[in-house]
């Protein structure tokens, strides 16, 4: 099975991939794809699905992602190997021409989030891109963290690293990016809360710029559908230290007061973590 996909994947000529990518497929479907394929052999199939992934014809695109998806979800961790492969292709095909190529490649980061390794130690890979100079690409993280943040929660990412990235993008030269950057900054502040909104305060953004994400944050606010509402009090956040949740009363001028309430409780992970 190996080398016959493999000598699929290995031709360069457009009109063969195109015929015998459906091939590929089922190969990579049906065979037995276990753990113990030796190394080499997979790098060889990663490498040049790599290829097809960055070809010009979005259809071979197109076919050497669905390849990527079936190997990601067969092997699932043992791909992790793969991944300084993969993922500066799937970075640079979220600014494609093709609407059907940038969804695929969303789809695709998604699932290696989900099988092959933590969110967090892939956008640790994949916050380079905000920088990228195809503003689709730019776009398109925004929109790939706004669906990893909706899909696996807040607590998974360090968003203290992420949320630098928006700020900046709130100035980006396209409108379309500047309002991702606005859509996903809100997401943040949605599932994260006060947090961020004081972050933002200190981050030096021109007045005008802070005003209108602070207005949206409000809007948010006010519309009954944050998260972070679930684990603060009051804009105040809950505390587990040692199997204790801590609720501190704070004073007027915001200085903490006593401890209200304390209730033995078993947790595995605080609530939030910015």
């Amino acid at each position: 099975m190996e080398e016959s996909c493999t000598s699929l994947v290995q031709q360069k000529d457009v009109a063969r991939r195109l015929r015998d990518g459906p091939t590929l497929l089922e190969l990579l479907s049906r065979s037995s794809l276990d753990q113990d394929l030796e190394s080499n052999g997979v790098d060889g199939l990663v490498d040049g699905l790599a290829s097809w992934v960055a070809s010009n014809n979005f259809k071979v695109s197109l076919l050497g992602l669905d390849a990527l998806a079936i190997l990601v979800e067969r092997l699932q961790e043992h791909f992790k190997p793969h991944l300084v492969t993969v993922l500066p292709c799937l970075v640079d095909r979220l600014g494609d021409t093709k609407e059907q190529v940038r969804n695929a490649s969303q789809g695709l980061l998604i699932k290696i989030m989900d099988v092959v390794s933590q969110p967090r130690v892939v956008w640790e890979r994949l916050q380079g891109g905000f920088k990228h100079r195809n503003f689709h690409t730019r776009e398109g993280l925004c929109v790939c963290l706004d669906s990893t943040i909706n899909r696996f929660g807040a607590q998974c990412l360090s968003l203290n690293k992420l949320v630098p990235h928006l700020c900046n993008l709130l100035g980006d030269a396209n409108s379309q990016v500047r309002d991702a950057a606005m859509v996903t900054l809100t997401e943040v502040y949605r599932h994260i809360g006060e947090r961020v909104r004081a972050d933002l305060t200190r981050k030096g953004l021109p007045q005008a710029r802070l005003a209108a994400v602070l207005a949206r944050f409000d809007e948010v606010l006010h519309s009954g559908h944050m998260i972070a509402g679930e684990g603060e009090l009051n804009g105040h956040v809950l505390r587990v230290s040692e199997g204790i949740l801590v609720w501190w009363l704070l004073c007027s001028d915001g200085s903490r007061g006593s401890i209200k309430a304390l209730l033995l409780i078993s947790f595995q992970r605080p609530f939030l973590c910015y």
